[in-house]
């Protein structure tokens, strides 16, 4: 490889939309072969492939791709075609369900993205399917999942207090006919957290029609509010660029009401983390035509997002270790690992495993990436934090 990580991150950045004017053609007159299986496995792990695809045979975006490359852009996209099938039925049924027991409900992220925003379905993977009903409602929406034919848990009652106790949604459930797991929400950023009132986004509810049934997704400002909570502070940027897309398509599908937005944002101390994601779509993806302020973001908090936002999904959790090390020392953070593991081990192996895992809290936690990146994270929460 001849480039750096940050050119490397530079060139697939660039390929997201028309805002950039498209990879630097000096760098990509130096890619190997190996820089170019770089972006790619970084596009695959942040699901850009299909995206990707869409932009090089529309537009031509990228310049000279290699076509093996290319092909598994094409690959990923007609897995995604497929995907979008699964995912539509799953939507359709779980909103019949709901629907006939009158739970109120909007569907989240991708399942109104995908159907409702990008030019095609195909072109916004999804993991799962992101459901979110009133805290009062759960225990009434697994339910409507059961009769859908949702594997809900057995001890449903244990699930809903778990969930209350604490996170924003139970444990993933499956929907076997579909191939999907389904999170079912109670509010849309964990505890602690800026977040929008779930009660507010299902009163101002609008629906559309997908294979005949009605699906209910939030307003233009709470879904818009909604990816900002996810990605800036949910995540912390380690979400990816498909983040940034999200924003891009929405706002060029959608009219906000913007002083509403705005007053949202203040009001729920997330605005800057809503100015800082705009900029960031505009630098690299598209312009929305929406003003918050954007234009005023330091290059500096810019810089720390973008180091962020294509961060490698294999280091998270180097990364998590690397910001606590950072954060309360080295030593505290290898004992509160030993505390946390220690109860879960038998008596006998119990010394082996204490080695065994220092070592590696040491060798994840001083890992250079992570430290990098962990760094990054820290400045841009405590901008996110002050301001």
């Amino acid at each position: 490889m001849t480039l750096t990580l940050s050119q490397r991150k530079q060139v697939l950045l660039a390929m997201l939309g028309p805002a950039s004017g498209g990879p630097p053609a000096d760098l990509i007159a130096q890619m190997d072969e190996g820089d170019w299986l770089a972006v790619d496995g970084m596009a695959s792990q942040h699901r850009l492939g299909p995206w990707l695809h869409h932009r090089l045979k529309r537009h031509g975006d990228g310049g000279p791709v290699p076509e093996p490359i290319a092909e598994r852009w094409r690959a990923a996209y007609r897995d995604g075609a497929f995907g979008a099938l699964t995912a539509q039925a799953a939507l359709v049924r779980l909103a019949a369900a709901f629907a006939d027991t009158g739970v109120p409900m909007v569907s989240l992220k991708g399942g109104q993205l995908a159907f409702f925003a990008y030019p095609e379905p195909a072109l916004r993977p999804m993991r799962d399917l992101d459901i979110l009903v009133s805290p009062d409602d759960l225990m009434p929406a697994l339910n409507a999942m059961a009769a859908a034919g949702c594997t809900v848990p057995t001890d449903r009652e244990a699930a809903v207090a778990r969930a209350l106790n604490g996170d924003k949604h139970l444990d993933p459930i499956a929907l076997p006919d579909c191939d999907r797991y389904i999170e079912l929400h109670h509010r849309i950023a964990e505890p602690g957290l800026p977040c929008i009132d779930t009660v507010a986004i299902l009163g101002k509810a609008r629906s559309a029609m997908i294979g005949g049934q009605a699906v209910p997704y939030p307003s233009p400002e709470h879904m818009l509010g909604h990816l900002v909570l996810h990605a800036a502070y949910n995540h912390r940027f380690d979400c990816g660029p498909l983040a940034l897309v999200d924003i891009a398509v929405l706002a060029g599908s959608e009219t906000f009401d913007l002083p509403a937005f705005v007053a949202l944002a203040r009001d729920g101390g997330w605005l800057h983390g809503a100015q800082l994601l705009l900029a960031l779509v505009e630098k690299h993806v598209a312009q929305t035509g929406i003003d918050i302020g954007q234009a005023d973001v330091p290059e500096t908090i810019l810089a720390e997002a973008e180091t962020l936002i294509l961060q490698d999904f294999d280091q998270r959790a180097q990364v998590l270790l690397a910001t606590q090390g950072a954060r309360d020392g080295m030593a505290a953070t290898v004992l509160g690992r030993l505390k946390k593991g220690l109860g879960t081990r038998p008596e006998e192996g119990r010394l082996r495993w204490i080695a065994s895992r220092t070592a590696r809290t040491l060798r994840q936690g001083s890992d250079a990436r992570s430290v990098e990146e962990a760094a990054a994270g820290a400045r841009l929460a405590r901008w996110l934090r002050d301001t």
